[in-house]
């Protein structure tokens, strides 16, 4: 919908024009929640509209476009008109909020809409078509609050110093632009600025010490370099600070301590380096996330306590080779996240890890990430008092043994516990507390596994992914497989899945038929084995099944008539077996890929050629 029109409806009067937007928003607004997001964008759209009635409507016989002069709101968001912006803009001299983002206009942001005195908010960000520079007579727009040119990326130039006089000026937004130069020191006069965002751009250089009043701070992928300025601690409002992608040397300054009143620090891949100094944690009481991932950092201070509300500490892929120096963190109360991904971490996980107190947060998931380090020996029964851990990650490492007794009894909430590609051995016998009932993903392949010691995996309460490929696993599947309580899970908020992976191993014998039990199953995987004998028929009482793969194995016979049944089937792979006969006519599996059926000598019938007497003799 456009909100101005053509010279083609200028002759229409107000009232036409008036009567036909409204109704044609009428229909739209009026089943949309005001709350929602959807109907706070109509009712501003249904405001700017209902404005029109005491507008003044003049149809100009040599102009594009009819003017609504007391017009207060203009929302043009997405709009697809070809063009430069409308130039008669700059006669809506009332005009409180412009809004053209992801607009498709194109050409340079006209100098003329600086004659807009009474603009409050201005949005043109995300317009890939507009070039040029800030337009120096923004500088006139004293009633401006809000200016957001994000993401207009053939934006050039450096930032005017006229916009130093938008005294009611709170946010600035020139993120992922082409903007260059400095910041002028004439936004140190933003009495009342309290956002800006230049990330991604190319402004560099030192930013005005006087932005007392300043909450966030968005200074990430700008080319920052040396160290991180002292002068930062000046900003005594900041809540939030993102230094990320910049090229700093050395380690945190200790005058960042100073900012008491900072929720949030990013600094992720900047090049720093050595141990956080204690005095970075001195005055730091209100910091409630800590992102320093891809750094050189060391470790962590030795006064962890001081930083009394943290909530997540991120450190992946930094230098961290021992336990010791990230000690602290057991001192914390309030920890929800924990990720020490890629750091070199040595050694066997210390027994105080246990006493780390994970606390749940709105939003925020009770989390330890300690993967793709090189941690040895066995875990520990300890880790299993972290009573509300939902996500663990140890995959990638060293660890040896089986699971301790203290995982299937202790950790309820546990949802996704990854493990793969360690030397564990197996599992408890008893894992009927273990998510009780939450438990998504268990991820144990690339392991040293025997099935003797996974028949602890019957007692679990439920779960939905359990991947034990590339495992070792020798011998026939276990009948008591069938007795694994394979879920679907309500919870996943992509879509409902179970799966069972036991691909890659070195398992014979043939397929149980009691894995037809697992009626949940959306997802079966037994490829590349050597598995032998028939295909059991029970597998078609999996009437959930998306995807069956049994290539690469030894498997004889017939493809069972009742797969037939299967009619959310929509992958099957029984390619480089020994299977022979007709494959059932009809669907799902006549649609199948027929490279899934190949390697089968005696294998023919659609998707594969017409059975022939040779290929019938063979079966």
């Amino acid at each position: 919908m456009k909100l101005f029109l053509k010279a083609s409806d200028a002759g229409r009067s107000a009232s036409t024009i008036i009567a036909w937007m409204v109704s044609y928003l009428l229909p739209l607004i009026s089943c949309v929640s005001w709350s929602s997001r959807l109907g706070r964008e109509l009712l501003l759209r249904t405001i700017a509209i209902i404005a029109c009635s005491a507008c003044i409507h003049t149809a100009n016989a040599g102009s594009d476009s009819w003017e609504i002069t007391s017009l207060r709101y203009l929302i043009l968001e997405r709009a697809d008109g070809s063009g430069r912006i409308p130039s008669f803009l700059a006669k809506l001299e009332k005009l409180l909020v412009l809004n053209l983002r992801a607009s498709l206009f194109t050409g340079s942001i006209p100098s003329s809409l600086g004659q807009l005195k009474s603009l409050q908010r201005l949005y043109l960000s995300g317009s890939p078509k507009l070039t040029g520079s800030i337009p120096s007579s923004f500088g006139e727009l004293k009633s401006l609050q809000r200016l957001d040119l994000s993401s207009i990326s053939e934006l050039t130039g450096s930032i005017p110093e006229r916009l130093g006089d938008l005294q009611n000026l709170e946010y600035l937004d020139l993120s992922g632009t082409k903007l260059s130069g400095s910041i002028p020191p004439s936004l140190g006069k933003l009495a009342s600025l309290e956002t800006l965002k230049i990330s991604g751009t190319n402004v560099a250089g030192r930013y005005p010490d006087t932005l007392g009043i300043l909450k966030k701070l968005k200074l990430s992928g700008t080319g920052l370099t040396g160290q991180i300025p002292s002068s930062l601690s000046r900003l005594s409002k900041l809540v939030k600070l993102d230094i990320s992608s910049n090229s700093f040397s050395g380690s945190i300054p200790e005058s960042l301590g100073l900012l008491s009143n900072l929720s949030e620090l990013w600094a992720s891949a900047s090049q720093l380096s050595g141990r956080i100094p204690d005095g970075f944690a001195q005055g730091l009481k209100n910091l409630k996330r800590l992102q320093l991932s891809m750094n050189n950092l060391t470790g962590l201070p030795t006064n962890m306590a001081n930083l009394s509300s943290l909530q997540v500490i991120r450190l992946d892929n930094n230098n961290i080779t021992s336990f010791d120096a990230i000690s602290g963190l057991k001192t914390l109360p309030g920890l929800s996240t924990i990720s020490l991904s890629g750091c070199k971490l040595q050694g066997s996980i210390p027994s105080w890890f246990g006493s780390i107190n994970l606390k749940e947060h709105p939003e925020l998931t009770c989390e330890i990430d300690l993967s793709f380090n090189s941690i040895t020996g066995a875990l520990l029964n300890s880790l299993g008092r972290i009573s509300n851990l939902k996500h663990l990650f140890l995959q990638s490492n060293k660890i040896q043994g089986k699971l301790p007794d203290s995982f299937g009894k202790t950790l309820p909430k546990l949802r996704y516990l990854e493990l793969r590609d360690n030397f564990l051995t197996g599992v408890p016998k008893d894992l009927s507390n273990m998510g009780k009932g939450t438990l998504y993903h268990l991820g144990l392949n690339y392991n040293n596994l025997s099935f003797q010691a996974l028949e602890g995996l019957t007692t679990l309460p439920q779960v939905s992914f359990l991947v034990l490929d590339h495992s070792q696993l020798t011998g026939a599947i276990p009948s008591w497989f069938g007795k694994i309580p394979m879920a679907q899970d309500a919870k996943d908020v992509v879509s409902d899945f179970a799966v069972l992976s036991l691909s890659s191993n070195r398992i014979t014998g043939e397929i149980p038929p009691e894995l037809g039990q697992l009626t949940q199953l959306t997802g079966l995987y037994l490829d590349d084995n050597a598995l032998t004998g028939a295909i059991p028929p029970s597998l078609a009482n999996l009437t959930s099944l998306q995807r069956l793969d049994l290539a690469r194995n030894r498997l004889t016979g017939k493809i069972p008539v009742e797969f037939l049944t299967l009619k959310k089937l929509n992958y099957l792979n029984v390619a480089h077996n020994q299977l022979t006969g007709a494959i059932p006519s009809g669907e799902p599996l006549i649609d199948m890929d027929p490279e899934n059926f190949a390697a089968n000598p005696g294998l023919c019938g659609k998707p594969l050629p017409p059975c022939s007497p040779k290929t019938l003799a063979l079966s």
